[in-house]
């Protein structure tokens, strides 16, 4: 049986993700070449595939179950879960390398499950976990049935073509808490430099790096920069001629963004859906859950996951009317009044060539089908949550007076606390002036009254204090005037949910869509640069009075008695890694895409943090951090 091997579409050959992609393939056929894998299809070799539950992650996010059998994998199982030996079939392992999975592996082996052991390590492999796997399989008479241990270098998840997690928890808690020990610090730190080590080796590239003085993002630098100057001794093809440039900085630069309710697409789902590895969940009647996973071939999600929701709104109304056109040419040609119709059997010329546009057209019903029901989710969340009050309030949230604020903190309408204190510490972030403190009891009084969790505030109160003392406190720019009512916007929000329920409620793509965006159009976002696509464009594009000149300088390549030159902090890059000790969100990665393509420009920036969060999960730690702040 021949099999095609499997590849992220073209537009994206270059991305982090496709690199990840072609990686993990390259490990499914046991490390060979993947141009020998792709030339010689038939010779695809029948494998099981096991992983723990990091190397799960990893998998998941980028390939779906018909990538792994495209593979050549007929089963994945987990190396926790019991397992029923196979005895004629290799195994592919991709597991962290730990004593626990080492033991598991050790244990397969002896249980003589598999034909033969392919090791994959998600990271290079510490030596007394390798040293403990030799000496238990020399003990065991079972080390020639290993084929294989290789490192992969692959401890991250890509989420997106350019948007990486090392997903590591807590984080933000575990540098910022009081209460941390040393050896907490630095086994964090540790991790995230391996992490990143990875994520350069899969990338290709020796970067030059740069990053704020003080704190986590110096010290990952530091260590970073000495791993990769080891590793360029071990090589000799580190020259390239475009190089990028890591910036590496710490979440607290800038809070705001992973609080903000968001108006994009893509931040918007993960705000208010459950999202996970590229997985949307959505709540369905009966309590019942319903699941879509987004492909990388999604065609719809690549062109409008960064686009403001009435934009994708009208979107799918404009996807909608172009299937049901062509479906409707299907249809005429085969004299039927539905797809469902088409003969098969049929063997006429005209028949033949509408039967081959089916399995597309069929595709691409499924695709619509899906992003009109996150949509619809989208939007009850909207209409229940009123956010878009919120948006609207945070687009101009310096310009809020205490009366709209307290308005619409004790606003019984506005049912979920937590949007009200993300509301509220925005505006307090925001707000260069000390806020009076007749003013600040009468806010924290409404927002305790409104039900909310106060821990939030009482840690960002001593973290506006610091970010006053390191002048890191800037005026956000001022967005445009959107030009909109109130009216227009319910109005507006209004014709979206009939329109959407109608269509559910018709079933399938074949009711009235028109007009779905009327009165909604002005709700589109004002542009404004976040802190970090300003840290970003300095550093790429550096100017006689940028802040980033301050930066610190690493170049692996350079020897370290070299003295750094004023001018090596003039040069200008073309493509960035910007990475975030913790935390990062969807906000932020848009952000920085609307700079790397400011201007047709072609540069390109990969953004990553330790973890991805959504608004509410940074607010779980910041509430953590608040009662460990005041336990200290």
């Amino acid at each position: 049986m021949q099999n095609q091997i499997n590849s992220i579409p073209l537009e994206n050959a270059n991305s982090l993700r496709s690199a990840q992609y072609a990686a993990i393939v390259n490990m499914l056929h046991f490390n060979s070449p993947l141009n020998q894998v792709e030339s010689h299809p038939e010779n695809i070799v029948w494998k099981v595939l096991i992983f723990d539950k990091f190397g799960q992650d990893v998998i998941s996010s980028i390939m779906l179950v018909n990538d792994l059998r495209e593979n050549g994998v007929t089963v994945h199982m987990l190396l926790s879960q019991d397992r029923s030996p196979l005895p004629d079939v290799p195994a592919v392992y991709f597991v962290e390398p730990t004593l626990e999975n080492v033991k598991k592996i050790c244990e397969d082996l002896n249980r003589n499950l598999y034909d033969s052991y392919y090791i994959n390590f998600c990271s290079s492999i510490p030596r007394p976990v390798l040293e403990e796997f030799a000496t238990k399989t020399t003990t065991d008479n079972t080390s020639e049935m290993v084929s294989q241990v290789y490192d992969q270098y692959l401890n991250f998840i890509c989420t997106n073509p350019n948007v990486f997690s090392l997903n590591q928890p807590n984080i933000f808690v575990n540098l910022n808490n009081p209460t941390a020990t040393e050896s907490m610090i630095e086994d964090t730190i540790d991790k995230t430099v391996n992490a990143l080590f990875s994520v350069i080796i899969t990338m290709g590239v020796i970067p030059v790096i740069r990053c704020p003085r003080g704190n986590a993002a110096e010290s990952i630098a530091t260590k970073l920069d000495s791993k990769l100057r080891d590793h360029i001794m071990n090589r000799t093809d580190t020259t390239s001629l475009q190089r990028p440039v890591l910036i590496l900085l710490d979440r607290s630069m800038d809070l705001t963004p992973m609080l903000s309710h968001s108006w994009t697409y893509e931040a918007l789902i993960h705000d208010v859906l459950d999202m996970k590895l590229n997985r949307i969940t959505i709540d369905e009647t009966n309590n019942k859950k319903k699941s879509y996973d987004l492909e990388a071939k999604d065609f719809f999600w690549t062109k409008n996951a960064s686009n403001p929701f009435p934009q994708v709104a009208e979107d799918i109304d404009i996807e909608l009317n172009k299937y049901k056109k062509d479906a409707a040419e299907i249809t005429n040609m085969s004299g039927v009044s539905s797809l469902e119709q088409v003969d098969m059997s049929s063997n006429t010329k005209l028949l033949k060539s509408a039967i081959n546009a089916l399995p597309e057209l069929t595709a691409r019903k499924a695709t619509l089908d899906m992003h009109m029901n996150v949509a619809t989710a989208l939007l009850g969340s909207i209409k229940d949550r009123q956010l878009d009050t919120f948006f609207q309030l945070e687009e101009n949230v310096t310009r809020q007076t205490k009366t709209t604020l307290l308005e619409a903190i004790q606003d019984s309408e506005k049912k979920e606390p937590e949007d009200k204190i993300r509301l509220f510490l925005i505006y307090y972030l925001s707000t260069v002036e000390e806020i009076p403190k007749e003013d600040m009891e009468a806010y924290e009084n409404a927002l305790s009254e409104a039900g909310c969790d106060m821990e939030p505030l009482n840690y960002i109160k001593k973290v506006r204090a610091l970010m006053r003392m390191t002048s890191m406190l800037s005026t956000p720019a001022q967005p445009q005037a959107t030009g909109f009512t109130q009216n227009d916007l319910f109005r507006g929000f209004s014709s979206i949910g009939n329109k959407l329920s109608d269509r559910l409620k018709e079933g399938g793509l074949g009711g009235g869509f028109e007009n779905l965006l009327s009165g909604v159009k002005n709700l589109l976002p004002a542009r404004k640069e976040l802190v970090v696509s300003k840290i970003v464009s300095d550093i790429m594009s550096p100017s006689q009075n940028s802040d980033a000149n301050d930066y610190l300088y690493f170049d692996p390549k350079v020897s370290k008695s070299s003295k750094t030159s004023a001018r090596q902090h003039k040069i200008s890059f073309q493509e960035a890694i910007v990475f975030v000790v913790g935390g990062g969100n969807y906000v932020e990665y848009q952000n920085l895409q609307e700079l790397a393509t400011q201007n047709n420009s072609k540069r390109k920036i990969t953004y990553g943090s330790t973890e991805i969060l959504c608004p509410s999960e940074f607010l779980n730690q910041l509430a953590i951090l608040g009662k460990e702040s005041s336990i200290a």
